[in-house]
């Protein structure tokens, strides 16, 4: 720890005094061998002047080590939603080489995944492939100005764990909690906070002074296995507090306390070096004195579970209830105890619980007796029963009136009449029912006698007395008997034998075929070939084809017992009276076709050879004109010939290449070509031209200018430090190839310029140059402001100041167009919603060029409506010459009539100019008179041949 300490404080220190004091050709410090990896955080919210500081700030610190292969390694890591190997720790051995990539460091202006550098520093910065030495410390510096968008503190503790020694610097927006989840401790050494980057070299001040001097101790730790301590040209070792030096002089052994009994602790003491703590033993706590113990009471913490009382236990805590209740099966809640439940054979009725007791109930209608548990029924007969005729009966809550022994109750609930117990119901008498006092007797009709239980009746038996008469049964009936036959059988005539029914003979109608009568019914039965259906009544012939008729090709046909071959229609059965042979029709005679006769099913068809066609009569062929279809593209002529054509060109003009069209040696002549100015014929093919000061316009017909237009154009050109000098050179060359474009004059178009990084600084107004010369070569001469990026700031300059009269914008009733054009290459560090609109609602047309970095979003606010045609973007700086030519044709199609010279139309210039436009007009008109001529020549010439 002492050595890695010794290190980063060189580093630290050596950069916080780089400003204070004078530059020297030596390191301040002279370290011993280690390899610093710099992870730099180069996320959007980085701003550009924060990122040069951020540079400064590591090449300060790399001017003031011992660089070298054996000394110090330097490697430089940028993340931010990604991560980019700036240099690792074996490419540079020289200061000058690292300062020189430091420099073209570009920043990635994206997310900030700090965890991601992390673990890519750990993995390849610090390998061995990358530079990484064994046995020499590894030192990462991170500076970051916010929070992680990963996680850091799993990735943080991997890398501490394979010795990289982490120094955190975060910077304004930086979260302090992730710093010392990244940081190795302690974290009062390794974790930094400033305000801002301008401050970032404030850090390492703490450690100059104690790092920096030169002792024995910094070569090397002399095997010290704690501290190394110098003293003049000598050294020794020393413990940490709580260890004692070992006899070897170097080593350290911890003082264990506990293990001597140097302590006062009641129960348990743990030892940690040159000290010691008590603690007790599970279920006790710690007195206020740190060394005796009480048990924990875990009622103190409240016993609101239990219902009743809280009794502390070790490690725990009982419910109990208060007297006369009982503890429930959950130990918290208590139920008072049923006495009841015990056992209340003393209560004749009810038992009644009370808290440590019990009463006894009698149910409505009862009365406790003086023992306090039997009851007594009350005897409401005996207050009078004077209202019953017989007797008087007493009933639970009351009484009733009952009578003597066969008599009932009347209606009025008191008086008796006898009962006729036959009234009752006779359904016990079969027969007939006959009352008597107390009860009845059952008596049977005539031909019946009574059975032994007095009640039912049973029919005279008149069989039983001998029917050896009747052949199968003798049923009796009453006063009598008759025969009967077994089911399926009829009784003769003689009413004493049987003869088996024949169900046949009933009619068979149901039976398709025949009819047999069996007993109790009959059934069905086929013909020879036939078999009976599910219906078992009809017959169906058997279907000897359903057996299989594969030997058949087309159609088996089932016979009665067989079945025969038969081919579809179209088709002749062969000798072998299985298969089929399609009838040939064509050999029959074929002689009504021309050319081809082709058999098909049922009939034939003529068919042409190739290159005919088949006449309506459907036998003759005629050859195919294949011009008559639409002479296959042919400019001119169309020749027909056995299955093709060829193309022929009228006189003048000569077939093509393609073999189909005609071109003639003057196309300006024969085409519609639409030119404005003039046409101009060249080897098969054309082309429009305009006149000198003019411009062919998209169309590539119509000719228009920018000259002739005026406007006040301010061009706002970004002069932040990511442009870089050699790029800045490119914008100003693209500023003066707009201007090229334009008609410079007081009376034309005023071109005015500004450039803005942090500030904004006017460099010419729309009234200084009066030529394009004089603004290209101002232009040029334009220095490079070098700082940060405040589009937003640029526009209310311009808003306010560049398109006011005082700095040369004409008045608004003039109608000149008023036209901004905004070139920048990256991320504005201010708001430019509000300028941007205030810009266009001023009437200003606005314009935005993007390069590199510039965000797309923010471009597309600043331009005007329709904004694909006042937004334009280039990948890198080498294009931005394409875009200034686009831009020029958006500029002109955007200018609107504003104030134009007036010529004096009797000049003699003037005069000139007319009498050129009209001869070139008459030129024109004869050119399409001519070709117009022509053009009717040819269709002449096509109607005719047709």
């Amino acid at each position: 720890m002492t050595r890695s300490l010794v290190y980063i404080g060189l580093l630290i220190a050596t950069m916080a005094t780089a400003d204070a004091r004078p530059k020297s050709a030596e390191p301040k410090c002279k370290s011993g061998p280690v390899d610093l990896v710099f992870i730099i955080d180069g996320s959007r919210s980085v701003r550009p002047h924060e990122f040069e500081t951020m540079r400064k700030f590591m090449i300060d610190i790399i001017n003031e080590l011992d660089i070298g292969l054996e000394t110090t390694r330097v490697g430089v890591v940028q993340y931010s939603s990604q991560v980019q190997n700036v240099f690792s720790l074996k490419s540079f051995s020289k200061p000058a080489r690292m300062v020189q990539a430091i420099n073209e460091i570009i920043p990635l202006a994206q997310g900030t995944m700090t965890g991601l550098a992390i673990r890519y520093a750990m993995n390849v910065a610090f390998s061995p492939e990358e530079g990484a030495r064994r046995n020499v410390p590894h030192v990462a510096v991170i500076v970051t100005d916010g929070r992680p968008q990963d996680r850091v503190a799993e990735v943080a503790a991997a890398a501490r764990e394979t010795g990289i020694e982490i120094y955190a610097i975060g910077v304004a927006r930086a979260d302090m909690t992730s710093l010392r989840a990244m940081a190795s401790p302690p974290f009062e050494d390794h974790v930094f906070h400033v305000e801002s980057f301008d401050l970032i070299h404030q850090f390492g001040l703490q450690f100059q002074d104690k790092l920096c001097g030169m002792d024995l101790c910094i070569e090397s730790d002399h095997g010290c296995d704690h501290i190394c301590e110098s003293s003049p040209g000598s050294y020794q070792c020393l413990c940490l507090p709580g260890y004692t030096l070992n006899e070897d002089g170097k080593t350290c052994t911890p003082i264990d306390l506990c293990a001597e009994q140097k302590h006062d602790c009641q129960q348990i003491c743990i030892a940690s070096p040159g000290s010691f703590m008590c603690d007790c033993h599970t279920g006790y706590t710690l007195n206020d004195d740190k060394k005796t113990c009480k048990m924990i009471d875990y009622c103190s913490f409240g016993n609101d579970s239990c219902e009743h009382q809280c009794v502390s236990v070790l490690n725990g805590f009982n419910c109990k209830c208060s007297e006369g209740y009982t503890l429930n099966d959950d130990l918290k809640t208590c139920t008072m105890i049923d006495y009841c439940s015990f056992g209340n054979d003393s209560c004749e009725h009810e038992c009644v619980s009370i808290p440590q007791s019990f009463y006894c109930l009698c149910r409505d209608g009862y009365t406790l007796n003086e023992d306090e548990t039997s009851c007594t029924m009350i005897d409401y007969c005996s207050f009078g029963n004077d209202s019953c005729e017989h007797q008087c009966v007493s009933v639970l809550n009351g009484f009733n009136c009952q009578c003597n022994e066969g008599y009932s109750l009347n209606d009025d609930l008191k008086t008796c009449t006898m009962i006729d117990y036959c009234s009752f119901g006779n359904d016990s008498c079969e027969h007939q029912c006959v009352s008597v006092l107390s009860g009845f007797y059952c008596q049977c009709n005539e031909g019946y006698s009574l059975n032994d239980d007095k009640k039912t009746c049973t029919m005279i038996d008149y069989c039983s007395f001998g029917n050896d008469s009747c052949e199968h049964q003798c049923v009796s009936v009453l006063n009598g008997f008759h025969c009967q036959c077994n089911e399926g059988y009829s009784l003769n005539d003689d009413k004493k034998t049987c003869t088996m029914i024949d169900y046949c003979s009933f009619g068979n109608d149901s039976c398709e075929h025949q009819c047999v009568s069996v007993l109790k019914g009959f059934h069905c039965q086929c013909n020879d070939g036939y078999s009976l259906n599910d219906d078992k009544k009809t017959c169906t012939m058997i279907d000897f084809c359903s057996f299989g008729n594969d030997s058949c090709e087309h159609q088996c046909v089932s016979i009665l017992k067989g079945f025969y071959c038969q081919c579809n229609e179209g088709y002749s059965l062969n000798d072998d009276k299985k298969t089929c042979t399609m009838i040939d029709y064509c050999s029959f005679g074929n002689d009504s076709c021309k050319h081809q006769c082709v058999s098909v099913l049922k009939g034939f068809y003529c068919q042409c050879n190739d290159g005919y066609t088949l006449n309506d009569d459907k036998k003759t062929c005629t050859m195919i004109d294949y011009c008559s279809f639409g002479n296959h593209s042919c400019d001119h002529k169309c020749v027909g010939v056995l299955n093709g054509f060829y193309c022929i060109c009228n006189e003048g003009y000569t077939l093509q290449k393609n073999g189909k069209t005609c071109q003639s040696d003057n196309l300006c002549n024969t085409v519609e070509h639409g030119c404005e100015y003039q046409c101009v014929s060249t080897p098969g093919s054309y082309h429009c031209i305009c006149p000198e000061g003019h411009v062919l316009q998209d169309d590539g017909k119509t000719c228009g200018t920018c000259r002739s237009s005026n406007i006040d154009l301010v061009l706002l050109i970004d002069g932040s430090k990511s442009v870089r000098p050699n790029n800045f050179e490119l914008v100003k060359q693209f500023v003066n190839q707009v201007v090229d474009q334009l008609d410079v004059s007081p009376k034309g178009t005023r071109v005015g310029l500004v450039q803005y990084s942090s500030r904004v600084r006017t460099e010419f107004p729309l009234s200084m140059y009066q030529t394009k010369e004089e603004i290209k070569k101002a232009v040029m001469n334009v220095e490079y402001m070098e700082k940060g990026t405040m589009t937003g700031l640029a526009l209310k300059h311009m808003v306010e100041n560049s398109f006011s009269e005082t700095e040369g914008a004409r008045p608004a009733n003039k109608n000149i167009p008023r036209v901004g054009l905004v070139f920048t290459d990256g991320r504005s560090q201010d708001d430019i919603t509000e300028w941007a609109k205030k810009a266009k609602e001023a009437g200003i047309t606005m314009y935005a060029v993007g390069v590199g970095k510039a965000i797309e979003d923010e471009l597309r606010v600043i331009a005007s409506d329709p904004v694909e045609k006042h937004f334009f973007y280039s990948a890198d700086f080498t294009a931005i010459s394409q875009i200034a030519e686009n831009l020029k044709l958006n500029v002109c199609a955007a200018e609107s009539q504003g104030e134009i010279e007036v010529k004096d139309p009797c000049a003699c210039e003037s005069l000139v100019e007319f009498q050129q436009a009209t001869i070139s007009t008459l030129d024109q008109l004869n050119q399409k008179l001519s070709a117009m001529t022509k053009r009717l020549e040819v269709l002449e010439n096509q109607l005719l041949t047709k």
